[in-house]
């Protein structure tokens, strides 16, 4: 098991809009002059009135059509909506024509173009969220042309999933997916996007792949300026991950490595390595990951200094990295065992140790760990997820749906979780479709403002655990 993971927090006030129509929201669009369909243009919608719109998208200096751009189109308002979409929810999801064109729409009444919102799509899922960006002033004006990077919670880490310009609106493209009440995070002032014009080349090789046009990315790769340097090479590894290209992301990841003169006669900075670490991780290259993360147990190691709580625990935190690798199992033990002669034992190193435990075959004492972490961290996903998926695998699927039945009541959910309760085929109101009274029910019992900590608590009280 590891602690929660810190994530930096932005100045600017972010409004999360999830699944359907978020208030006040308009169009970053220009409408069709003609009255009528241009021949062969796709029309959706019912009414005397219809127009077509143009994506738009901006950048650090410009703005220009999106073709070929897949998008998300609605009425802004929450009373009116595009009737008859192939998804009969009023929102229209469609690709944009050769000059950033959507398809014709028709409605009752006479729209004009900002009663809509037509923004970039990512992904076909079930589930999907996009931000709008707004002034902290009481005005909460939309703060347009912001680059940010979007990323969500993978089992290993925070992954990009979408980069970009917001729109003049302020809003970011709509990110689609299929993983329930996914974990979504939106930085906008991170190093990356802070040199204006190295974020726009990511920014116009990201929109070349969202056209489909591999071949156009790779000869903006070619031409890069900004890809000198490691940590513009894995900047450049982010996105090729972020759109599904493994091989080219390892290659760049590899070359961010590369002996450099005379750069890599110093050590590697450690915000850098730490970047690099979690890129490696997200990349399936355990080897890589274990020397990254010893050398940086190395750094903050100070001998006779005690760990602080602010320190932390690499040993734990690659121990559980690999144990999703059998043949990496013995380190991952050993690695745990380390964390627990620096750390002192607790409740997450001791999950991680069980969970490693009972990968390995020693059931028992896997098992007895895990028990003992989850009375202290009960609220955990990573350790009903792994104490819950032992117990099914051990034969003991009735305890396993017991312990899962009491995280579904307390709300408990995670990427991890999701993973082992679909491994045991337990029935959980996410797995029902998104738009189901199941899924509804729950969202409305647990869903709440979800702002994430800036610091650790550790050491917190926590609620007794149940017995299992």
């Amino acid at each position: 098991m590891t602690f929660p993971m810190q994530h930096p927090f932005t100045p600017l006030l972010l409004a999360a809009a999830a699944l359907l129509i978020p208030p006040g929201a308009q169009a970053d669009v220009a409408a069709a002059s003609s009255a009528t369909p241009p021949p062969g243009m796709a029309q959706y919608g019912v009414g005397p009135h219809g127009q077509s719109l143009t994506l738009t998208l901006l950048n650090s200096h410009d703005s220009a059509p999106a073709p070929n751009t897949p998008y998300r189109l609605f009425l802004t308002g929450k009373q009116e909506s595009i009737r008859d979409t192939p998804s009969q929810d009023g929102i229209l999801h469609g690709t944009t024509d050769a000059e950033g064109r959507t398809a014709w729409v028709w409605t009752d009444k006479a729209f004009q173009p900002e009663d809509f919102t037509l923004i970039r799509r990512v992904g076909d899922g079930p589930w999907g969220h996009f931000f709008q960006l707004h002034s902290s002033g009481n005005d909460k004006e939309p703060v347009p042309a912001w680059p940010y990077i979007l990323t969500m919670h993978q089992r290993w880490g925070e992954q990009w999933v979408d980069l970009g310009y917001t729109t003049r609106q302020g809003a970011t493209a709509y990110f689609s997916h299929n993983v329930p009440a996914a974990s979504l995070s939106l930085s906008i002032d991170a190093p990356v996007t802070d040199n204006r014009a190295c974020f726009d080349e990511l920014d116009a090789i990201n929109r070349k792949f969202s056209q489909n046009d591999a071949a156009g990315a790779q000869q903006l790769i070619q031409t890069m300026q900004c890809a000198d340097t490691p940590s513009q090479r894995l900047d450049l590894a982010q996105l090729l991950l972020m759109v599904g290209r493994q091989d080219d992301a390892r290659h760049w990841l590899m070359r961010s490595r590369e002996w450099r003169f005379p750069e890599s006669f110093a050590p590697i900075e450690t915000p850098l390595l730490r970047d690099r670490l979690g890129l490696e991780r997200l990349l399936g290259m355990p080897d890589l990951a274990l020397a990254d993360a010893q050398t940086l147990q190395r750094r903050q190691t100070k001998p006779g200094r005690p760990p602080r709580a602010s320190d932390t625990d690499w040993p734990n935190d690659i121990a559980y990295y690999l144990a999703d690798f059998p043949d990496y199992l013995p380190q991952a033990e050993e690695e745990a065992r380390r964390s627990i002669r620096l750390w002192g034992p607790n409740p997450y190193n001791q999950g991680t140790l069980g969970w490693i435990l009972s990968l390995r075959g020693d059931t028992k004492e896997g098992l007895r760990l895990m028990r003992a972490s989850y009375r202290e961290i009960s609220r955990n996903e990573e350790i009903v997820a792994d104490f819950g998926l032992a117990l099914w695998r051990s034969g003991q699927p009735e305890q396993a749906a017991r312990l899962w039945d009491e995280a579904q009541a307390q709300c408990v959910w995670g990427r991890r979780l999701y993973a082992a309760m679909r491994e045991a085929q337990y029935d959980h109101p996410y797995f029902q479709p998104a738009d189901s009274d199941a899924v509804q029910a729950y969202r409305q019992r647990c869903d709440g403002p979800r702002i994430k900590r800036k610091t650790m608590a550790i050491g917190a009280a926590l609620p007794p655990a149940p017995a299992v």
